[in-house]
């Protein structure tokens, strides 16, 4: 009996040390697991990598909650297709117009495509490429409308030349 009471004893003070241990041990283990949100962007992104964008993030858009997904300009389009002057803003209603000081005709704006999603709040020309500012709330389906989109205005471009 007395050994039964002595047992139960270790095993009181034993299991509580164990189970702080595993605490100890999970917990850092847990917390380096990525949020739902993390993963998201994690999915966004790789999708935009499976269809040529390049996803760039500048100290405006952290603040803001904004990424630029860039279409690069391939080796074989000419300056004047780059039109590094070009932007667009998207109004509340959901309409395109030239962003101040952007040099876009009427041509471009009315072939811009309207079915971008919601987040999008500005297309591009840069040194880098065509560029769509967007909030990444969405799915890997509103990547590829993005991409779809930013090969739709380099191929406006190209016409307009």
């Amino acid at each position: 009996m007395a050994l039964a009471l002595r047992w139960c004893v270790r095993v009181e003070l034993f299991l509580p040390v164990v189970i702080l241990a595993m605490l100890f041990v999970l917990g850092p283990l847990l917390a380096m697991r990525p949020s739902p949100r993390q993963a998201q962007l994690a999915r966004l992104r790789a999708s935009a990598t499976a269809n040529g964008l390049r996803v760039r993030i500048d100290a405006v858009g952290s603040r803001t909650g904004y990424a630029d997904y860039v279409l690069p300009w391939r080796l074989d389009d000419d300056g004047a297709q780059r039109a590094p002057g070009l932007a667009f803003e998207r109004e509340v209603g959901g309409m395109w117009r030239p962003a101040s000081g952007g040099g876009a005709s009427a041509l471009v704006v009315g072939r811009l495509p309207q079915d971008l999603p919601a987040g999008v709040v500005t297309l591009r020309a840069s040194a880098e490429g065509l560029v769509a500012r967007w909030n990444e709330k969405g799915r890997e389906a509103d990547v590829e409308r993005i991409a779809m989109a930013l090969r739709a205005l380099g191929s406006t471009l190209a016409e307009r030349r």
